[in-house]
């Protein structure tokens, strides 16, 4: 973290700075954050997916031994690119957690900032520290949503290339009966993917934390700018409390949500 984000934050106070700079800072650190996800989503497709293909294709490459050359060249190629890819995803992981801690000391100085200006024992200053607090949920329901969708692209990505690979293999043992071994390997791994991906529903706990996480940040636009339920409220105290009701509201629900797909897997 550089010299400037952590000036405000001194002796576990918050030395008190302008929104707009506030506003700025986040908004720079959120854009790295995002940029490097994204190349770190790319090395996990090259790691996973990639070096899988690869790996398949040097198994063709060793059971069709007339041709020792491709196969020696297939085998270098899968190690090196095992090797980098998994170099490059190690150092990006740490670089997207170093964004992600910047990020969070931003949010909480900026979070503590407001709070001590709200500081009393007021319920309306409670439901105020709450909706101050918010933003912070609300990103962590939609890490965990990107998560299990990421998930899920990767099971899905194993069992439809998977099947790809193994029905060419297949075809091709009929010529070559070396390759029969690595088709009924292949068959088992998509089998087993496909069955993980119904039992763990990935993409129904990303749609359900999505879906929250949307509906608690309009909560959250909509109580400052008295719009949707909130128009009908004249008191601040009677929209922040009705405020409070409703995330607690889309929490629960969430949660209710989350064990209903628990049990229509399990079967329970």
């Amino acid at each position: 973290m550089d010299r400037m984000d952590t000036a405000g934050i001194v002796g576990g106070g918050v030395v008190a700075a302008p929104p707009q700079d506030w506003e700025r800072r986040i908004a720079e650190r959120s854009e790295r954050l995002y940029r490097a996800r994204v190349v770190r989503r790319l090395l996990i497709l090259w790691v996973l997916p990639g070096n899988a293909l690869l790996a398949a294709l040097s198994a063709v490459a060793l059971a069709l031994w007339a041709y020792p050359l491709i196969a020696a060249v297939a085998c270098a190629l899968l190690i090196a690119s095992i090797a980098t890819s998994g170099k490059l995803l190690y150092g990006q992981h740490f670089k997207v957690r170093s964004v992600e801690s910047e990020l969070r000391a931003l949010e909480f100085a900026q979070r503590e900032q407001l709070l001590e200006e709200l500081e009393s024992g007021d319920p309306l200053v409670a439901h105020k520290r709450y909706r101050a607090q918010l933003p912070e949920i609300i990103d962590r329901y939609r890490v965990e949503a990107r998560h299990d969708r990421l998930k899920d692209n990767l099971l899905q990505s194993v069992v439809i290339g998977g099947s790809i690979i193994a029905a060419t293999t297949t075809a091709m043992s009929v010529a070559v009966a070396d390759v029969r071994w690595f088709s009924a390997v292949l068959c088992l791994v998509v089998a087993l993917s496909a069955a993980f991906a119904g039992y763990a529903q990935y993409r129904e706990r990303s749609a359900v934390l999505r879906q929250t996480a949307d509906g608690l940040e309009r909560e959250y636009e909509s109580v400052e700018l008295r719009a949707g339920r909130y128009r009908r409220f004249d008191s601040e105290r009677d929209a922040y409390a009705e405020f409070a009701d409703a995330v607690e509201a889309l929490r629960a629900e969430r949660a209710a949500r989350l064990r209903s797909t628990v049990l229509d897997t399990t079967g329970l």
